[in-house]
């Protein structure tokens, strides 16, 4: 049955990149389509659909994974890796071998004819080992860790992954660290050695296993020849079964220009098919995980489990266990996550915040507004909680519009101490100074954990710039708050732009599913194109992207009903055939 959705999902995605007819449907991104529509990354809509591709090409790993023989992840293993000529040769390794095996196999004889997998590989980020940053700080340096991160993201002109803009607070860091402070490369070259011997036994193991697979090639030649006679007969069956639709439904392997509202259903409906065994398998996983019973089954770890016997990786198998423990905490989440009323993505955004008091809230609110809206009151929320402390509360925000950012006052309190500092040192309190900084930094509880993960290259360089930001004899997180307040200070210092309207909408498109951060245009709250003026009664009340001005009646107009950022309270109507007029919340 998953098999059949996973293949349903891979032809309907081929159909809407082939058109791109996500545009179609008012998403200048595909990335805002998947996160809204489907509740995923874009890597795995595009990952879904060159799967699908590949197995149109290979009949024989077709088969046997519609008929459950492989799983997903085998199945995109051999993809990357077979061809039509070998493929029953590489069925024949993926029967013998695990799936790590078969992987690290795949990754050592890959071609350069054949296409390569969207997804990265699981361990690495951008070619680089993954590698995971933690420091435990007071709450309110993680607010303004939300603060940095939004900033970078802003001065990118694009949504940015936390390492990417740690890469870039960093940059900047080291660009105005303290006067005397070197930026040292002791930890940058430590992890390229690192990298260096991962590489180094990887590829010793890649040569074990190639001729592991050599020997079994040689001792299995007559039988896959034999085999290839029959896949050949196999496959020309399949085909006449594709053609009158018994086997796989046609439209799902045909990428022919279609109803992008059609292709948008059979999307949705194969994503729920899917969804609907999630819960199921954390339920089933809590309780391998708990009682350890891989074990049992000859598996040193719950990671190694989930690679060899689940088919899924081992971030997703955690993010799994993390809802299924929420679902124990509020019976409404449980119900809703279920059912499927909750996307994959609305589940994981609300987690934060979620407690059995205000699990309806947040509920309702996730089923009333775009996943980025809910993302924005989400770290609102838990940006004033690390502001000013666990006594703030956790419901959901006015839907008007979410509340200042607190962590202005923050950053300021901050650099009003260490100019106060400053002061007594230029006075030749040196020592009472640092004694008094050093006491203060100490008495702090750190109640909270800052974290991610990154390339290895990007993690050494943000420790370089920590280091070079540490003031002596104080714990590590306060090398974290005076680059986070520098890079705060230097960023909002900035020359401001003479129309305001950029700075109260985030600097990013205003339209409700809409994350983009360039070709940035302010419109009137009703267009001049639909009937409106210059006049003060129709003032300027939006932020729009280029895509959207181009072609605002076919663009972002029929995205389905949400909640955009609105501070005038204007908010667009909007809906499939319609155009969506913006206007203000009282005219309506």
């Amino acid at each position: 049955m998953e098999a059949a959705d996973r293949r349903e999902l891979g032809g309907a995605a081929q159909a809407l990149l082939h058109n791109h007819l996500y545009r179609r449907l008012g998403f200048v991104r595909l990335a805002d389509y998947a996160r809204e529509r489907l509740g995923v990354s874009a890597r795995t809509v595009q990952s879904a659909a060159w799967v699908a591709a590949r197995l149109d090409e290979l009949s024989a790993v077709s088969s046997a994974f519609d008929r459950s023989e492989i799983s997903w992840t085998q199945a995109r293993a051999l993809c990357a890796v077979a061809s039509s000529a070998d493929q029953v040769h590489w069925l024949a390794l993926a029967r013998s071998y695990s799936v790590e095996e078969l992987e690290r196999v795949a990754r050592a004889a890959q071609k350069p004819n054949v296409p390569a997998d969207p997804e990265t590989p699981e361990g690495e980020i951008d070619g680089e080992p993954a590698v995971r940053i933690r420091i435990a700080c007071p709450a309110r340096v993680r607010a303004l860790w939300r603060r940095a991160l939004e900033l970078a993201s802003r001065m990118a002109g694009e949504p940015l992954a936390d390492w990417r803009a740690a890469e870039i607070i960093a940059a900047e860091g080291s660009s105005g660290r303290p006067p005397g402070a070197s930026i040292g490369e002791r930890a940058l070259l430590a992890c390229m050695r690192l990298a260096r011997r991962a590489r180094h036994a990887k590829a010793v193991a890649d040569e074990a296993i190639a001729a592991v697979a050599a020997t079994a090639a040689a001792d299995h030649a007559a039988a896959a020849a034999a085999q290839s006679i029959h896949a050949a007969g196999h496959w020309m069956a399949v085909t006449d079964n594709t053609a009158v639709g018994t086997q796989v439904h046609p439209d799902s392997l045909t990428a022919t220009p279609a109803d992008p509202f059609a292709v948008d259903a059979r999307l949705v409906a194969a994503m729920k098919a899917i969804r609907t065994n999630e819960p199921r398998i954390g339920q089933l996983l809590r309780v391998m995980a708990d009682h350890r019973f891989y074990r049992l089954l000859g598996f040193p770890s719950v990671d190694a489990y989930v690679r060899g016997r689940l088919g899924i990786s081992t971030r997703k198998a955690w993010a799994l266990l993390k809802v299924e423990k929420a679902t124990r905490c509020s019976d409404d989440f449980a119900r809703a996550y279920g059912e499927g009323t909750l996307s994959w993505a609305r589940a994981l955004a609300v987690l934060p915040v979620l407690d059995r008091e205000n699990a309806p809230a947040w509920i309702a609110r996730a089923q009333a507004v775009t996943v980025r809206r809910l993302c924005d009151e989400v770290n609102s929320v838990l940006e004033v909680r690390d502001a000013f402390g666990p006594d703030v509360s956790l419901d959901p925000p006015p839907l008007d519009g979410p509340p200042a950012s607190p962590v202005a006052g923050v950053a300021q309190t901050a650099r009003c101490r260490k100019m106060s500092l400053e002061c007594e040192v230029q006075i030749g309190a040196r020592g009472a100074a640092a004694a008094d900084l050093e006491r203060r930094a100490l008495s702090e509880v750190c109640d909270v954990e800052l974290r991610f993960i990154g390339p290895a290259s990007v993690v050494a360089l943000f420790r370089d710039v920590l280091d070079a930001f540490a003031p002596p004899g104080a714990p590590h997180w306060t090398a974290l708050e005076r680059l986070l307040v520098h890079v705060i200070a230097y960023w909002e210092g900035a020359p401001r732009h003479h129309d305001p309207i950029f700075a109260r909408d985030g600097w990013r498109c205003a339209v409700p599913a809409c994350s983009s951060r360039r070709n940035l245009h302010d419109h009137h709250l009703q267009y001049r194109s639909r009937g409106g003026d210059n006049q003060q009664a129709n003032p300027r009340g939006s932020v729009r992207c280029a895509s959207s001005t181009r072609d605002s009646s076919r663009q972002h107009s029929r995205v389905g009903n949400g909640a955009g950022r609105r501070s005038l309270g204007a908010r667009g109507a909007l809906a499939r055939g319609t155009v969506a007029h913006v206007r203000r919340r009282s005219d309506m």
